[in-house]
């Protein structure tokens, strides 16, 4: 299963780490909880994600790991 995090790092999760996602099931930890659904967009500053057709956009900040479900 492929993985983004944030190890520790002050970089946190990039654009360049979300791209290759786009489009598929993600399961994603953020600063108010677990958020599963299919990532359908991602900018410089967040990331869309919905699930049972609940949209959840998070702030790159706030996401601190994503990962394939």
């Amino acid at each position: 299963m492929e993985a983004a995090a944030a190890p520790g790092g002050s970089d946190g999760i990039s654009l360049h780490d979300l791209r290759p996602l786009v489009g598929s099931e993600v399961a994603a930890d953020t600063d108010t909880g677990h958020v599963e659904g299919t990532l359908l967009s991602c900018t410089t500053r967040s990331a869309w994600i919905v699930g049972d057709d609940i949209d959840h956009v998070v702030a790159l900040p706030h996401l601190h790991a994503i990962r394939l479900r």
